[in-house]
């Protein structure tokens, strides 16, 4: 067996065992697929193992590839930790930060402070990954979780920055043409723009002291919010959305909250808005200041929510 086996290795194989393809991993790192491959490779020559099964449209573990992943996280979870602790002790957060995001947030809550970020802390170099899916922040590397949506319990520590409120929408021209729903009952008569993500349809709940689910419909449905916000601006029909996500419009009266005495949301369960890092002895110093520097531009509450007061 050779012991000269590198991080990269480790890392790349524990994401193959996370996605199944040397092509979700090569896309995610900026290698190619054949590079993977051979990596991968190269990793099996080492340890004198097949640990991988390679299939025409996926890849498995062996039961030595089991072990050896099992293994394999524990030791980078242990080096992450170290380093974790160097850097706390170091008086200036320095280094890569990976921070992975929702893509709308991302867009609207934290690439418009990278550049004061990284102003304020000149060693700190930032790689922001937006995507709508699930991460694994041990397999994948990443420092910091931003994560929206119902709280569960979790290995992972959590600063919260606040709660997910949603609002009823729609634009004054639509108001003007077909008027203003007075309960949800009325729904059924107007034009829903719905949000349709891998589970589905989503689902509008709404009520006074308790929520309860509605059906509505629509002639426009979309996986990006982005598209049915630009339907609702331009006419087309209501939406519900966090507050975070059409705030901008709702400051600029470009759309306009209605039935604002029911509570609206797309959860019977509370929704929040938190970082969320791996459990370390002694928190980075780069994880600690981006979280501080984040929730400080948040405030409490919150600014999206605070221009709703």
């Amino acid at each position: 067996m050779n012991y000269d086996v590198s991080l990269l290795e480790i890392k790349l194989f524990l994401m193959t065992t996370r996605f199944g393809s040397f092509s979700d991993v090569a896309r995610r790192q900026d290698m190619t697929p054949s590079s993977v491959s051979r990596k991968m490779a190269q990793l099996e020559e080492k340890v004198g193992s097949k640990l991988l099964h390679r299939h025409t449209r996926s890849i498995s573990l062996t039961e030595e590839g089991v072990a050896f992943a099992k293994q394999c996280a524990e030791i980078l979870q242990q080096y992450e930790r170290v380093v974790g602790q160097i850097e706390q002790r170091a008086d200036t957060p320095r280094g890569t930060i990976r921070i992975s995001a929702p893509v709308a947030f991302g867009r609207l809550h934290i690439a418009p402070y990278l550049t004061e970020l990284l102003e304020r802390y000149p060693l700190l170099k930032v790689e922001l990954q937006q995507t709508d899916h699930y991460v694994d922040p041990a397999a994948e590397s990443i420092d910091l979780l931003i994560r929206i949506g119902i709280s569960q319990d979790s290995s992972l520590r959590m600063k919260q920055f606040g709660q997910q409120h949603y609002v009823m929408a729609a634009s004054p021209d639509y108001l003007n043409r077909h008027g203003e729903p007075a309960s949800p009952d009325e729904l059924v008569q107007h034009n829903c723009l719905v949000f349709k993500g891998n589970n589905g349809l989503q689902r509008w709940f709404i009520g006074q002291e308790q929520l309860q689910p509605y059906e509505v419909s629509g002639t426009l449905y979309s996986n990006n919010a982005d598209t049915l916000v630009a339907g609702a601006v331009a006419g087309a029909g209501i939406v519900v959305f966090p507050t975070w996500l059409i705030g901008e419009e709702l400051k600029t009266g470009r759309l306009k909250p209605i039935m604002t005495r029911f509570t609206v949301s797309t959860s019977v369960e509370q929704q929040v808005i938190s970082a969320l890092y791996l459990e370390t002895d002694q928190l980075a110093a780069k994880v600690r200041v981006v979280i501080d520097f984040l929730a400080g531009k948040y405030g409490s509450p919150c600014y999206w929510d605070a221009r709703q007061v």
